[in-house]
């Protein structure tokens, strides 16, 4: 397995909630860094773009995990790891990935810079 690391930045609102907190104050930015790891042996075929892609999203999944301040339930930033996924796919920019990554997000562009 030839493994490869990624690394992305990215600045993440989380939905972080304070107990008097306003609506618009809610929200909680930070940076998030993050060295995405992937098997780039396994890119080529639908299969195996499928199982990096899977793999994109758990580390994202864990990069984007946060406990909210009041119930102290661990939530994952869904726009935080959506944002890391489409990242990583235009970065690693292969042809089976960004297929299986338009077939799971249901046709649409890829919209993320690669910053």
């Amino acid at each position: 397995m030839t493994s490869r690391l990624l690394a992305l930045t990215l600045t993440a609102a989380l939905a972080g909630s304070t107990f008097l907190a306003t609506p618009a104050a809610a929200q909680v930015h930070r940076v998030v860094q993050l060295d995405v790891q992937y098997d780039s042996t396994a890119l080529g075929t639908a299969p195996g773009a499928a199982t990096v892609l899977d793999s994109l999203q758990e580390q994202a999944n864990d990069a984007c995990r946060y406990v909210r301040p009041i119930a102290g339930a661990p939530r994952i930033d869904e726009a935080c790891a959506a944002d890391i996924v489409a990242k990583a796919v235009t970065k690693i920019d292969d042809a089976s990935l960004s297929r299986v990554y338009q077939s799971r997000i249901g046709g649409v562009e890829l919209m993320a810079s690669a910053d």
